[in-house]
């Protein structure tokens, strides 16, 4: 059987597979962010993109969702040529939003862990909740809102922010830890609560520069300099 004829043919149909895959894998817009390579939407196939660094587009905001070990973030900025990407708690979004920040980060010690964090340049502060209420200045009140409704009084407890390297002789054993955020916190004793909710405001970085240059199937982002 001569398949001569039929090579061009055959040429043809592969080049349009190729150029629909393509087309399929192509950057997407969401907002005013660029969806590309390694990062992926949830809604393209599943050739695209890196599935560790999947991201979603939330509809009735238009906003980038990006998830950690479950917890939600809203992705601020991507810099491909910088290989960062920044992002914030949700309730931070809404200035008039009285809820307090409560997505926690993990911290990995492993260097083949799925996340990888570059502790130098960040101080990591946890958010507690106090059964008393507390009078030192290490304890930075985390309700915003003037009518307090940030922490729930009816429980009778207390939110506060408290720097991750408070030594244990501060640390109060009416109080637990409900999160952790890492930024800029490396002095934050008697600062306003509004100034802490501005640094969080501004969100933090990350990096995946690195992820693929070990530990193969597992590294992920490590956090860089804001």
């Amino acid at each position: 059987m001569n398949l001569k004829p039929q090579l061009p043919l055959i040429c043809l149909l592969a080049l349009i597979a190729i150029v629909r895959a393509n087309d399929d894998c192509a950057p997407l817009r969401c907002g005013n962010l660029t969806i590309g390579y390694p990062f992926r939407l949830k809604t393209q196939p599943c050739n695209c993109g890196d599935p560790r660094f999947e991201l979603d587009c939330e509809n009735s905001t238009d906003r980038v969702v990006l998830i950690i070990e479950q917890e939600k973030f809203y992705v601020q900025n991507i810099s491909y040529s910088d290989y960062t990407i920044r992002f914030v708690d949700p309730s931070l979004v809404d200035t008039n939003n009285c809820s307090i920040p409560l997505s926690s980060f993990p911290l990995s010690g492993s260097s083949c862990d799925q996340y990888m964090f570059e502790t130098t340049d960040y101080q990591f502060m946890y958010i507690v909740n106090c059964m008393t209420l507390m009078e030192s200045r290490v304890y930075i009140d985390a309700s915003h809102c003037i009518n307090g409704s940030g922490s729930p009084s009816s429980q009778q407890s207390y939110f506060y922010f408290l720097v991750g390297r408070t030594p244990p002789s501060e640390f109060d054993p009416s109080c637990t830890a409900v999160a952790r955020v890492p930024g800029d916190f490396r002095n934050i004793s008697g600062l306003p609560t509004s100034d802490v909710y501005e640094k969080l405001s501004k969100g933090f970085e990350m990096s995946w520069r690195y992820y693929n240059m070990s530990c193969e199937d597992d590294q992920g982002f490590f956090i860089v300099h804001m």
